[in-house]
């Protein structure tokens, strides 16, 4: 599909205003960590909501690697508890809302995106080493604003320019304000009446127009300001034909960096996080077998191991593949374990599942790949799956299994498919606490037959789309045993966000 690329600034913001803009920056900074830390309507990494204590959470890889590893369920539950709570919220070491200082703002640009009343202004600021992209709102002083629902509206502060003095507001929370943005950066045709936010997490805001359009604007950058990698690997598999993708329209970019992206917009689709959930639920109302469950998502894990081979496939046509070592990775898999969890590199089930991984004498293909791979990434829609962004949610760039060439990081297919089965898991967790937050019922056992059950379909449909071969190991084995070290490697990088 073709798609415009805009940069829709009218003038640049005189650096005598800068000061104004720092204590702005600083106050929309503190606001998102606040509202963060209040749970409010945040969901952070691809909507999924995080009401589950340290102790309840548990990985359980014996699907993965076959009964021989089954003691790897309970080698790596206590880790995986500690990930519960660390992966959301912006906190302080201490715990507390972040609370950020003018001091330690300094502005990169800032420009102009729409003058007058109500106004935009798009401001790109280093904040502590972190480089954040605010879109404000500029209001007349007892202007009527149409908020969106859910949103806190709360003022940032004031602003003066040429034309008088402004109350200062998340322009993502203004539906006027978010219209006026959509139509600068080029994406609007006719006549828009309703207008919604549907995403809220670290990085990112979407809000969606009358169910067709939806604008995703990045508020957290690379820090060389350079383009974003999950809008380089989404026109690449756009531009292979991968059908699996929310058609792009517009690109807002300031020089090369992307601050925003318009698409299409699938009406009535449900981020798999949500189906996936729903089935839970019915399994942990009803009992019996996960088969048997009025929601039974075997079927959509098979679709979804489908069209996860498949964007695999469009990555390696896209980017070419480069060759890594397996017995590298495994080294890569210690080192990034070992300052997280030291204890679980101890355990004889861990040892002799590395040990195996790093006698092993096959070659493995790397390709560019997702990075941040699960339930809350992918949508269903009547059409069958789609991937929703390639957006990292606020994870550690991974440091395990990669090859790096031509300025990119290459890394085994296989690491996404770890990221999804790991996802599985995730969410058999939550729905178990929500439903019975103090373990009575006894639902581990009927979520771990759902995990089973799902992470089994996943995989085989992964494992017999045409062409995928090519990119893992041939030896089944072999391919169990890499997924389960990098599931391992998941847990502990996300746990590393916030020890």
């Amino acid at each position: 599909m073709t798609w415009s690329e805009t940069s829709p600034a009218v003038e640049e913001i005189p650096a005598s205003s800068h000061p104004a803009l720092r204590e702005l920056v600083a106050a929309f900074v503190s606001h998102r960590a606040r509202l963060a830390s209040e749970g409010g309507d945040e969901r952070p990494n691809g909507g999924q909501p995080l009401d589950v204590s340290p102790g309840s959470a548990t990985i359980r890889s014996a699907d993965v690697v076959g009964p021989e590893r089954a003691g790897l369920i309970s080698v790596i539950s206590d880790a995986s508890g500690r990930l519960v709570h660390a992966v959301f919220g912006v906190q302080s070491p201490g715990g507390e809302p972040l609370d950020v200082s003018p001091g330690s703002v300094t502005i990169r640009s800032a420009e102009v995106v729409r003058p007058g009343r109500p106004g935009l202004i798009s401001v790109i600021a280093d904040v502590s080493g972190q480089l954040v992209h605010a879109v404000f709102g500029l209001r007349s002083p007892g202007d009527e604003t149409q908020f969106l629902a859910d949103t806190d509206d709360s003022p940032l502060g004031i602003f003066e320019d040429t034309d008088g003095v402004a109350v200062v507001f998340d322009a993502t929370a203004d539906a006027e304000l978010m219209v006026c943005l959509l139509e600068a950066i080029g994406g609007a045709t006719g006549e828009l009446e309703r207008v919604r936010r549907i995403a809220f997490t670290e990085n990112t805001v979407t809000v969606t127009f009358d169910d067709r359009l939806a604008l995703t604007v990045f508020q957290q950058l690379p820090p060389d300001q350079g383009p974003h990698p999950g809008i380089e690997l989404f026109l690449a598999l756009d531009g292979v034909g991968f059908n699996h993708l929310l058609a792009p329209v517009a690109i807002w970019r300031r020089g090369r960096t992307d601050l925003a992206i318009v698409q299409e917009y699938a009406a009535g689709s449900t981020v798999g996080w949500s189906l996936a959930l729903t089935s839970l639920r019915d399994l942990y109302a009803a009992g019996g077998e996960p088969g048997h469950a009025g929601g039974d998502f075997a079927v959509e894990a098979r679709r979804l191991g489908t069209m996860t081979a498949r964007m695999h496939l469009g990555l390696e046509e896209a980017f070419g593949r480069k060759t890594g070592n397996i017995a590298a990775w495994v080294t890569e898999v210690e080192d990034v374990v070992r300052p997280v969890a030291p204890e679980l590199l101890a355990t004889d089930t861990v040892s002799v599942l590395l040990d195996d991984l790093r006698s092993s004498t096959t070659r493995c293909a790397a390709i560019r790949t997702h990075g941040d791979f699960h339930l809350g990434r992918v949508a269903r829609t009547d059409l069958g799956w789609y991937v929703l962004d390639f957006s990292s949610g606020g994870r550690p760039e991974f440091t395990a299994g990669v090859v790096e060439a031509d300025g990119a990081s290459y890394r085994s297919p296989l690491a996404d498919v770890a990221d999804m089965l790991w996802s599985f898991h995730h969410v058999a967790v939550v729905a178990a606490a929500e439903r019975d937050p103090n373990d009575r019922l006894g639902l581990s056992e009927l979520g771990r037959a759902w995990e089973g059950r799902n992470r089994r379909a996943f995989l085989a449909a992964y494992l017999a789309t045409p062409g995928i071969g090519g990119l893992v190991p041939p030896e089944r084995n072999v391919v169990r045993e890499l997924a389960a070290a990098f599931e391992l490697e998941r847990s502990a990088s996300m746990m590393a966000i916030r020890p």
